[in-house]
C-alpha cells in the first residue's frame, strides 16, 4: 500500500491563535502517528504562491491521511486556524517506489 502525504504551505498572520491551532492539531495527530518528512527550515519558492512555513507529514496510506484531515478532532483544530493563517493543504498518494 502506498504512503499518503499531507503537505502544507502556510503563512501565519496571528501567531498567538496559530499556536493554539498547532497544539490542537498536534493532539489530533497523535492517533494517526504520522512521520514528519520536512518541517520548515531552508526553502526556495520556485513558482506560484509563496508561504513562510512548509511541512510534509507521511501517513501509512492516502486513506489514513484523509481520515486524519477529516477527523472531528482535526476539524476542530482547523477552525482555530481559520483567520490566523493562510495557506495551501494538499494530500498526495506516494508512488510506492
Amino acid at each position: 500500500m502506498n504512503k499518503g502525504y499531507l503537505i502544507a504551505h502556510v503563512t501565519v498572520t496571528d501567531p498567538v491563535t496559530y499556536s493554539e491551532y498547532a497544539r490542537a492539531a498536534g493532539e489530533a495527530m497523535q492517533a494517526f502517528n504520522p512521520k514528519i518528512i520536512a518541517w520548515s527550515g531552508q526553502y526556495e519558492n520556485l513558482e506560484g504562491e509563496s508561504h513562510k512555513r512548509h511541512v510534509v507529514f507521511e501517513f501509512t496510506s492516502f486513506t489514513e491521511a484523509k481520515r486524519f484531515y477529516d477527523s472531528p478532532e482535526y476539524q476542530k483544530a482547523r477552525a482555530i486556524r481559520v483567520g490566523a493563517a493562510s495557506g495551501t493543504f494538499v494530500l498526495v498518494e506516494g508512488s510506492g517506489l
